[in-house]
């Protein structure tokens, strides 16, 4: 029976391939790692064929391990978004990818902010401003640095849009993709013209804009030959953001998710995009789903700080960890645990890469305040989780300034492994915690959503069927009181080092 669906997942540092059965369980999940060039400062590249080299590498051998090559139903696309990939008339990569965190367009982002209004580019793209992971200064930039290169390019595609081209031999734009690359205006659902021209782009370079629920084509034959895979059809996919949001049940307004990975994310759907009602720019993407958005406040470090933290200072404990097979951050919340101390004496401002959201602050810095002769190294840790479930809360108020209220918080990503941390976000923000049964939330949404499509599922009312919760944690009265108390002098700490001024 063809009631399989594939997903391909591409993440900042790798390539996860799923196989999910009629309802919806993980059967397989497999990776490829991705390891970049970096020729000089800011510049992080990949050979644009390894992308695809690995997808056929892994649906190979999650067919052959299940014998599954006439049972799929779906192959489909979700992942990251900014990587730009330039290709010629007759299909050929021109030069390497631009890996999404590549920031060598810093001067482009100077000429465009100085000629585009920061209110009129969020109104337009939804974005709080321009930075140089997106397109619109990443092709500039390959305009004025290397001007062959541009005139040589037919269409400019970003990586997902390139994997289902790849795929399905059709070349187009996701639109939950698209309004991550500054030329796309995602009320309307078209290129803005007026940001291309001042960005010196031809329009014509562009694939025509899809959605996510389109069905592509059927799989190339030659990727068909190379994977086993006997016939399937290519859904289209989304912007993992947005199947995040599905696969954890977050497709109605009034459900807000938390992702603590290696940032922090703050997913909450809307029925239409209002930028007045912002009082502080909020990104806001087109959503997997139609007719909706999504609002994803995002702050640079989260679990990365925590790791940075573990790699710089916990090294005889990464080692013990090691020799004893124990999870290395399992180890940091039992011993935190031991101390007894259910609050930090210490406050970590976690802006180690600046400040995001809810303000723009690009040269705040991290700050660890309150050290003492007693503090070790645990309490730094403890510290570190605390200072980011308080910048969660300062994002979760932003939204609710803005008419998006949380009643019920679901947490994914790997911080939701930790039921230390879920506990001190549940006390710190006052609100009931709720993680899943299935913790690939990404690959399920982008399944459930090809579902969607094919008429696998009737109708989105199903898609609760298959998100379940695993856990629901709530906090005591007298330990959010606590960290009130804390949250008031954290606040204040940030406004005193003129981090911001509210």
């Amino acid at each position: 029976m063809k009631d399989k669906i594939l997903v391909l997942d591409y993440g900042t540092t790798s390539l996860k391939a799923a196989l999910y059965d009629g309802e919806f369980r993980a059967l397989s999940v497999k990776s490829f790692e991705f390891f970049y060039d970096t020729p000089a400062p800011g510049f992080i590249e990949y050979d644009a064929e390894n992308y695809i080299t690995a997808a056929v590498k892994l649906f190979s051998e999650i067919v052959a391990e299940h014998k599954c090559g006439d049972e799929i139903a779906a192959v489909t696309v979700t992942g990251q978004a900014e990587t730009l990939i330039p290709v010629d008339a007759a299909g050929n990569v021109l030069g390497k990818a631009m890996v999404w965190t590549d920031t060598r367009a810093q001067e482009e982002v100077a000429y465009l902010s100085s000629r585009i209004d920061a209110r009129d580019y969020y109104e337009v793209t939804g974005i709080s401003g321009i930075d140089p992971v997106a397109p619109l200064a990443k092709i500039r930039w390959i305009k004025l640095h290397e001007p062959e290169r541009y005139e040589k390019t037919d269409k400019f595609l970003m990586l997902h849009d390139f994997v289902v081209w790849r795929l399905s031999g059709k070349m187009a734009l996701e639109t939950s993709v698209g309004s991550c690359s500054g030329y796309l205006n995602i009320r309307s659902e078209e290129y803005e013209k007026r940001f291309l021209d001042i960005a010196g782009i031809d329009e014509n370079k562009l694939p025509p804009l899809s959605r996510a629920d389109e069905v592509m084509g059927e799989l190339l034959p030659e990727i068909r030959e190379k994977t086993g895979i006997a016939g399937s059809s290519v859904v289209n996919g989304m912007l993992d953001q947005c199947a995040s949001a599905i696969g954890a049940g977050n497709t109605e307004p009034g459900v807000v998710c938390e992702t603590t990975g290696t940032v922090l994310a703050i997913a909450a759907t809307l029925p239409d995009f209002k930028p007045e009602e912002f009082p502080s720019p909020v990104i806001v993407l087109r959503h997997g789903l139609r007719g909706r958005y999504l609002a994803l406040p995002y702050c640079p470090t989260a679990g990365m700080l925590l790791k940075w933290f573990k790699d710089a200072f916990l090294q005889a404990d990464v080692s013990l960890c090691k020799e004893t097979g124990e999870d290395v951050f399992k180890y940091i919340d039992d011993k935190i645990a031991e101390k007894g101390a259910p609050v930090s004496k210490l406050i970590a401002l976690p802006h180690f890469n600046g400040y995001l959201s809810p303000v723009s602050n690009p040269d705040a810095t991290g700050v660890l305040y309150g050290l003492s002769l007693d503090t070790d190294r645990f309490d730094v840790a403890l510290a570190i989780m605390e200072g980011v479930t308080f910048l969660l809360r300062e994002n979760l108020e932003l939204l609710s300034r803005s008419g998006i209220d949380c009643k019920r918080l679901i947490s994914l990503g790997g911080g939701a492994k930790s039921r230390l941390w879920l506990g001190i976000k549940a006390a710190v923000c006052d609100l009931p915690i709720v993680t899943m049964v299935n913790e690939e939330s990404t690959s399920l949404g982008c399944a459930l959503g090809a579902a969607l499509t094919l008429g696998l599922l009737k109708d989105e009312r199903e898609i609760g069927k298959y998100v379940a919760v695993k856990k629901e944690y709530t906090a005591d009265a007298g330990r959010t009181k606590e960290y009130q108390k804390k949250y008031e002098k954290y606040l204040d700490l940030n406004r005193r080092l003129g981090f911001w001024d509210r």
